[in-house]
């Protein structure tokens, strides 16, 4: 018989239990999407809660993602509970930058994101390689308050920051309305609030990365596949002129 993951098992009720400390009434749960794992927002009545059910066995890995990047002042959801494959978050209120950016062209969204990138890049610079966040793509982005918080972090490793920048503006073109004059536009915010946060010059240096990733996303949308790897190869050469 096959396990249901759809519900909340005993062990992650013992885990949301011990990461408030104290028994608890439930208001709600509630389900959310995610391409991995199993997440539910859940209302209780000390706080409003995520809880994580990891299917990928990287919940370690980002139970301390979370808690490094919290101690280096970054805005990321306070890690409050890991055991076995569950995870316990705080939950963040606040818009999806998917929603900001493809439906509401927001330019503090898109800015924010590579502020945040650039924050995430130069404070956990660690020894011999720099930290990146892996799978940054606007999903795993929210807007709060006027800030940028980064979401999601089991893919945290050590790798070439620009490689992360590259997947989240790829992220930003590759997405419906693909390739218009304001995708363009929201594109190099994120880029230019990179520029702005590190000091540091990518412009040119993340086009390649950009492509790269553009060509990776044409395998998961197949219908778009020719329009992106289009894309990809313009970008290699230069930016468009409208941006």
């Amino acid at each position: 018989m096959l396990e249901d993951l759809t519900n909340l098992d005993s062990f992650g009720w013992d885990a949301l239990k011990r990461a408030l400390n104290q028994r608890l009434v439930l208001d709600s749960i509630r389900l959310v999407p995610s391409r991995q794992n199993r997440v539910w927002i859940i209302e209780t009545d000390v706080r409003p809660v995520v809880v994580k059910r990891s299917l990928s066995g990287r919940c370690g890995q980002e139970f301390e993602a979370l808690l490094q990047a919290r101690l280096a002042g970054l805005d990321v959801p306070y890690p409050l509970h890991r055991e076995g494959d569950y995870l316990v978050t705080e939950y963040i209120a606040g818009e999806g930058c998917e929603v900001l950016i493809n439906h509401m062209f927001s330019s503090d969204a898109a800015e924010g994101i590579g502020r945040w990138m650039a924050r995430f890049h130069g404070r956990l610079d660690i020894g011999p390689g720099t930290k990146v966040r892996g799978d940054s793509v606007l999903s795993n982005f929210i807007y709060s308050d006027g800030r940028v918080f980064g979401v999601d972090l089991e893919d945290a490793a050590l790798g070439d920051p620009l490689d992360d920048l590259g997947q989240a503006a790829a992220s930003i073109l590759g997405s419906e309305p693909f390739f218009t004059p304001i995708k363009f536009d929201l594109c190099m915010k994120a880029v230019a609030g990179y520029e702005a946060a590190s000091g540091a010059d990518v412009r040119d240096r993340v086009r390649p990365y950009i492509a790269k990733h553009l060509r990776l996303a044409a395998r998961g949308k197949p219908l778009f596949r020719r329009t992106l790897f289009s894309a990809a190869e313009s970008l290699e050469k230069s930016w468009p002129e409208l941006a």
